[in-house]
């Protein structure tokens, strides 16, 4: 199998791979000017964490909330 028709059938490319790598160290660059602490108010209770806590937090919630609810996923090719 040629590189290329590998790249397609697995679905990494290096622009993708150039996008992830980006995006990483965006948020490393997020996490480390948002060190300080983060109040959240949520019905009435109120939770007081570093920044990097809420990222990392709210970024596991999307990863999950993408993997329940694959609704905008392109239908995969066999």
């Amino acid at each position: 199998m040629s590189d290329s028709a590998h790249e397609k059938k697995s679905g990494f490319s290096a622009v993708k791979i150039t996008i992830a790598l980006i995006l990483v160290v965006l948020a490393v660059v997020f996490a480390v000017l948002n060190s300080g602490t983060t109040t959240l108010n949520l019905f009435g209770l109120q939770l007081a964490l570093p920044g990097w806590i809420w990222l990392i937090a709210l970024l596991a919630i999307g990863f999950i909330a993408g993997s329940l609810f694959p609704w905008f996923r392109g239908k995969r090719r066999q």
